[in-house]
Formats: structure tokens, sequence, C-alpha cells
């Protein structure tokens, strides 16, 4: 398999595993497409991560770092383009990606789990609005 040297989608992509250099797991590849790469793992959902993350691709999708390494300070904007906050942290359990920790403009935290989020390219975009974000992460 080969780098994503010209943007185009490489073959083969589809039911590898994408994984971030600490080996952990964001889910499988579902589609690709010139921009990003769709995955989804279970109950999840899916979630497009764009392709600048890719490093390489072998048996597995590697990402260019960790999770915390590419995805701290990248905005946070809701289903509406509302501003949400900024990602601190990620959160994950075992091997798996499970959340993002988000500061809003008032210095609060909030638990966004990846079900909420559409995508990840120059910033995070959710699949809910500000209000709903807050009810479900009990703030």
């Amino acid at each position: 398999m080969g780098h994503f040297a010209d943007g185009s989608p490489t073959h083969g992509l589809v039911g590898k595993a994408v994984v971030d250099t600490e080996g952990i797991e964001l889910g499988y590849v579902m589609t690709a497409d010139d921009r990003f790469l769709t995955v989804g793992e279970g109950p999840m959902g899916s979630l497009r991560i764009g392709k600048r993350f890719i490093d390489r691709i072998a048996d597995r999708v590697i990402l260019k770092g960790t999770l915390v390494e590419m995805f701290t300070g990248l905005n946070v904007i809701d289903s509406t383009g509302e501003f949400v906050g900024i990602v601190r942290d990620t959160i994950e359990t075992e091997d798996t990606w499970d959340s993002v920790l988000v500061e809003d403009e008032d210095g609060e935290t909030v638990v966004v789990v990846l079900e909420d989020i559409k995508a990840i390219d120059e910033f995070v975009e959710l699949d809910v609005g500000r209000d709903e974000l807050y009810q479900s992460s009990g703030g």
C-alpha cells in the first residue's frame, strides 16, 4: 500500500484498523474519499477524519502522532456552526479512543463522546447542538 502523496484515495482501505502511533484505535475504515476517511466501529456510528492526519498505510492505517498530540488545541463547533470550545485532552479506555475533553470560553470542561463527533479535520465538528451537548454531559 502507498501513502496519500497525491491526495487520492488508496484502494484496499475498507476494513483496515485506524490507529495512532501508540496503537490507540479509532475504529475501522468504512469508506474513503478525496479528503476524509470515514471510520466506524460498532455502536459508535461513524466519524470522518481528515486524511491530513494519516502518516502511512500498512496492515493498518497509522496516524501521524498520538491522539492527544494531533487533536489538542483544535477548535470545536456544534451542529449549527457555533464555537463550543477547544480540545484540551483525549480520553482512551484500554486501547480504544472514547472521547475528548473540551474547554469552553468560560473555562468549563465538557466531555464529548465520539458518537457526538461528525468530523475532525481543521476543527472538530459535532453532530449535536451546544445545549444538547451540555445536557448529555450533565453540565
